[in-house]
């Protein structure tokens, strides 16, 4: 009776991944829009910045070209600071404006420094983008943000990222296994989530949202103005197309913690979401887990190991769909990452088991570590004390 009640749920959560995949590839338009808008881009930076001038290429290349970009830094002894001070204001004719933003022991460096560069916008700013730096657009990224905008579509804009592992690794392949899945799923508006890391706004939905109140004692800028958002009754559009290529690396441990981040942040501000992910990830694990025991077992007899091979089969499918979609979203993954894809789903267990570590890890909410500083927030999730280190260079 168990083997059948596990297979059951194997069976129907990988059925249930590839029908979500086949649904988002079967509507996914790569967006051909030119609005005429003028365009204020806000990136709060910090740590060394590697790659800043890859990220400032594709924003100079984009179809719809920014009015400014307003960089956001905690202090002059960021390193990011000297790394944009030294561009000199411009880069490739995009217009940069550096801001210091200064410390604060209430919220996080992130909205400290995005509150800091939303003081500079003026009259000729019709709409707002906030976005990370470890982001590579798509030319057609920034006029696929703001067109819903400009229409009156819309009264807020994002998307999701899409990984782009730079180096092959267990760890690296795991975690875009992962979000690749996240990526395909349907953004219901009922979970208030939305994602910072591309995120368009009009000067009205600014001034609805009152970020000074809504994020000056947060961990973090996206899930506040969610919740904010669906409070206002502001309209917020997720794009289906708007998935950004965004970098890849990092050893097991680092990429182990910042799959923990998201799910501390989530545990926070949307406790019922994290309880949902918890419960769907972890019966999943459990149910693979009877039948490789049953399977150990029984040999190959019973519905255990007939189970196993049609749910490794169906996600394989699934993750073939996923990358087909990352490839027309402008990701072409080399045979490699492609081959491991498929080798993680057969294998069963690692990214069932990876997943449901960082989760269950991020039901201890408090402390947060991000980047150079440790955060400890009360059950509200107002930040209640800022431990910082050194940065390094």
């Amino acid at each position: 009776m168990m083997a059948w009640i596990a297979a059951t749920v194997a069976v129907f959560y990988a059925l249930g991944l590839l029908a979500l995949a086949l649904f988002y590839a079967a509507h996914l338009q790569i967006p051909d829009e030119r609005p005429r808008a003028d365009v204020a881009l806000v990136l709060p930076l910090t740590g060394p910045s590697p790659s800043l001038e890859e990220l400032l290429a594709a924003l100079a290349a984009q179809s719809l070209r920014p009015r400014r970009l307003i960089v956001a830094v905690e202090s002059r002894d960021d390193p990011a600071y000297r790394r944009a001070a030294a561009l000199g204001g411009n880069y490739a004719g995009l217009r940069i404006e550096l801001v210091v933003a200064g410390l604060s022991p209430w919220r996080s460096q992130k909205c400290t420094n995005l509150l800091a560069a939303l003081r500079q916008l003026d009259d000729n700013d019709a709409y707002v983008v906030l976005f990370d730096a470890d982001i590579r657009p798509q030319p057609w990224w920034l006029a696929a943000l703001v067109a819903p905008l400009a229409a009156g579509r819309a009264d807020i804009v994002n998307g999701y990222r899409w990984q782009m592992p730079k180096t092959l690794s267990l760890a690296t392949a795991l975690v875009a296994a992962i979000d690749h899945t996240i990526a395909t799923l349907p953004r219901l508006s009922m979970t208030r989530a939305i994602w910072g890391g591309s995120l368009a706004l009009t000067r009205h939905a600014l001034q609805i949202l009152d970020l000074p109140a809504t994020i000056g004692r947060a961990l973090t800028e996206d899930l506040p103005i969610g919740e904010r958002a669906a409070e206002t009754g502001l309209r917020v559009l997720t794009r289906r197309a708007i998935r950004v290529p965004t970098p890849l690396d990092g050893r097991f441990q680092e990429l182990w913690r910042f799959g923990r981040r998201q799910y501390q942040l989530i545990r926070i501000y949307r406790p019922g979401l994290w309880s949902y992910a918890a419960i769907v990830v972890t019966t999943d694990l459990i149910a693979r887990l009877v039948l490789l025991s049953m399977l150990i077992v029984a040999g190959a007899s019973g519905p255990a190991l007939s189970a196993i091979l049609v749910a490794a089969a169906l996600g394989s499918i699934a993750t073939e769909i996923r990358l087909a979609v990352g490839k027309r979203l402008g990701v072409a993954e080399p045979i490699g990452f492609r081959l491991s894809q498929h080798l993680l789903v057969w294998l069963i267990l690692p990214v069932p088991g990876f997943h449901a570590s960082v989760i269950w890890g991020g039901f201890v909410s408090s402390p947060v570590r991000w980047a150079h500083i440790h955060y400890l927030v009360d059950r509200s999730g107002r930040v209640v004390e800022v431990m910082r280190r050194p940065h390094s260079d």
